[in-house]
């Protein structure tokens, strides 16, 4: 199948602590059971259609003989006399299809093995009308419905087990240190620890037994890898496969997740080798420091043998996830979009030079901030080489009702990105050893370090934690319980623990939208300023990389959804001088920002290229700007000392309102 549908809802734990691992089974068990009621629920349409008679047209020998012999089996008769005509043959199979369907929901005998028994079934009948001029019938009611089979299966979505670096580690070196004191694993450094996980994973003797009596997170985090097992054995192979390491900062980070898969049996060594593999391992990259060092991390993964046997089991494909979210918080819009741009280079560089097919996951997000915007064009800007094929990505949040809810929208929004797709391969197909913007991404190198350092100076100010806290409705945002997942990794109020959603969420809100423009204008100016390059080499860029040409549109639209007199108001709640300090520092930056933004467009205004965009969004403001004036208001009270927890409640109530508002109004949350 051209597309595959895959989900993170169940499957991802990082920093959730009500993914448990009876929730991922469950989640397993509802995703086969909603494929086979939707299934036999289509099959009723197709029974209607194909009423034809063998007296009139005639069916193969192979169809009639599997409808005899799953009668006989099924105890179901030729005919019911009132539904059912004998010498329909084709409504006959359809019936017998349904009632294997039905035993396979339920768990009873003579049901479907897999999907591929249920695709054979139905191919049956395709061969049949093929013999007897049924291609019209083939063509418009069959084919249609096999590629839905050959799409979900009986798995329906492929479901991400997520789990964070951290608590892998500490799972690793508990369970080495109850098996191997003498080791002293945890006082390794990077290389000695990358050895002594090689020699332990082709080890055939397990680090675990029943008495090894490890702690409820260790054996959790086992748990969890062994789910996928678990998803291969009761559901489908196509269930769950792919583990994805959260913040992974080291080659250690993946290679004990292979250690820990050879001790719940998704990995089989024999005579010191891997001769099996039930899973593929992606290093999820997303700190600033992180895409950096992602090649280091690679390269020695890539010259490890034990995981280039890894690779050749999984047909040689290294599938990597690139966060784009907790890079924008890290570093602000710039950094974040031109290190992920680059860090793809330098991976897909390293595994040509190591002949692994390199798959890059996209974790996008709903808002720009978060890697969101027009998913076309962004398909067409990543650089050359990276995408070959195959692409994997993210629609989050609001992001599904609004481009998939409708039937129309969704055949529309799968096309753009298939064809941005076949697109850019075949581009690269014509091209590929072009590294035609070479120079663009030199001259652009110091601009995104101007970027970083401005965006750093904000977060890093003596008093912008009291400022983010106080002119943000981030308090109101981590009580409403409208993530998927809770507003911080660790209970601690610092941005650094904050996850990206609501971090991005609340600058949203109060209309400031630092995370989708900040660092820019001061970077643009002080690379014109200090001469690394001028206005006519990034008119030039913008006119002819597409990755600055999509970064430039996309600060654009958030500049223009910006709105500094609405969040002047914010100021209300905390009017300190201090933090009127930090609001002038941003309210400069966004001058400079759209400043140099329309120098280099060559616009008078922002979004006078785009007119109905402007139009669109400039429509929602007279709706909006009172929604904010009363979260202000609101916010004030319901942070008021005094206030009974009952008022609280009723406050919290309309603030929700308020946050949904402003919400669908800008069409972002986090």
């Amino acid at each position: 199948a051209m597309l595959k549908f895959g989900s993170w809802i169940g499957g991802d734990r990082d920093g959730h602590p009500f993914v448990t691992e009876e929730l991922t089974r469950q989640t397993l068990r509802l995703h086969r059971e909603e494929i086979l009621r939707l299934y036999m629920q289509e099959l009723n349409g197709i029974y209607e259609e194909l009423s034809t008679s063998a007296l009139i047209k005639g069916a193969s020998p192979a169809l009639q003989q599997s409808i005899i012999s799953e009668q006989a089996v099924l105890k179901i008769p030729p005919t019911d006399y009132k539904l059912r005509e004998s010498t329909e043959v084709y409504r006959a199979k359809l019936y017998l299809i349904h009632k294997r369907l039905e035993n396979t929901l339920t768990g009873t005998a003579l049901g479907y093995v897999d999907a591929s028994a249920f695709r054979a079934d139905l191919m049956l009948m395709v061969e049949s009308l093929q013999e007897n001029d049924g291609e019209l019938i083939i063509r418009n009611i069959l084919t249609p419905f096999i590629q839905k089979v050959d799409t979900f299966g009986f798995h329906f979505v492929r479901l991400d087990i997520r789990q964070n670096a951290r608590l892998i580690k500490e799972a690793a070196i508990e369970i080495l240190d109850t098996a191997l004191p003498e080791a002293n694993y945890p006082n390794m450094d990077e290389n000695e620890k990358i050895r002594f996980l090689t020699r332990e994973i082709l080890n055939p003797r397990p680090l675990t037994n029943a008495f090894s009596n490890l702690s409820e997170p260790t054996l959790k985090v086992i748990n969890e890898l062994a789910l996928i097992r678990f998803a291969h054995l009761h559901i489908s192979a196509e269930a769950a496969d792919d583990y994805i390491i959260s913040n992974c900062a080291s080659a250690s980070d993946v290679l004990q997740v292979l250690l820990l898969a050879t001790e719940v049996g998704l990995i089989t060594v024999e005579h010191d080798r891997l001769i099996d593999s039930q899973l593929n391992i992606l290093p999820l990259f997303e700190t600033i420091g992180d895409l950096r060092n992602s090649k280091n991390i690679m390269t020695q993964l890539y010259s490890n043998p034990v995981y280039i046997q890894q690779l050749q089991l999984r047909k040689g494909v290294q599938k990597i996830m690139l966060g784009y979210s907790d890079s924008n918080k890290d570093g602000g819009i710039v950094t974040s979009n031109f290190e992920l741009y680059t860090a793809q280079i330098r991976l897909s560089d390293i595994s040509v030079k190591y002949k692994i097919n390199l798959e890059i996951f996209h974790g996008r997000g709903g808002s720009i901030s978060r890697g969101g915007g027009p998913v076309y064009e962004s398909i067409l800007a990543q650089p050359e080489n990276t995408i070959n094929g195959r692409l994997k990505i993210t629609e989050q949040g609001e992001m599904i009702s609004s481009k998939y809810l409708m039937p129309d929208n969704a055949i529309n929004n799968l096309a753009a990105i298939t064809s941005a797709v076949l697109l850019k391969t075949f581009r690269q197909a014509k091209k590929p050893a072009s590294r035609q913007y070479d120079a663009f991404i030199r001259k652009f190198e110091p601009v995104s370090q101007f970027a970083f350092e401005q965006y750093r100076s904000l977060l890093e100010h003596g008093h912008f934690l009291e400022y983010f806290r106080s002119v943000t409705p981030i308090d109101i945002i981590e009580k409403i319980e409208i993530g998927s997942r809770p507003p911080a990794r660790r209970n601690r109020h610092e941005i650094n623990a904050l996850r990206a959603i609501p971090w991005v969420f609340s600058w949203t809100q109060n209309r400031q939208t630092i995370s989708g423009w900040y660092g820019f204008g001061y970077a643009i100016e002080k690379a014109l300023g200090s001469a690394q390059l001028s206005l006519e080499d990034l008119q030039e860029m913008y006119q002819r990389w597409p990755f600055f040409t999509t970064l430039i549109q996309n600060i654009e639209m958030v500049l223009m959804k910006t709105d500094m007199m609405i969040a002047a108001e914010y100021l209300a709640l905390n009017d300190k001088p201090y933090i009127r300090e930090i609001f002038s520092l941003i309210g400069e930056e966004y001058e400079r920002s759209v400043a140099n933004l329309l120098k280099i467009t060559g616009e008078n205004e922002l979004l006078e290229k785009n007119p109905i965009l402007k139009r669109t969004l400039l429509l929602r403001n007279p709706y909006l700007d009172p929604i904010n004036y009363i979260q202000v208001e609101l916010i004030d009270k319901y942070r008021r000392k005094g206030v009974s927890q009952s008022e609280k409640r009723e406050l919290l109530h309309v603030l929700r309102s308020s946050v949904n508002g402003i919400a669908a109004g800008i069409r972002n949350t986090g």
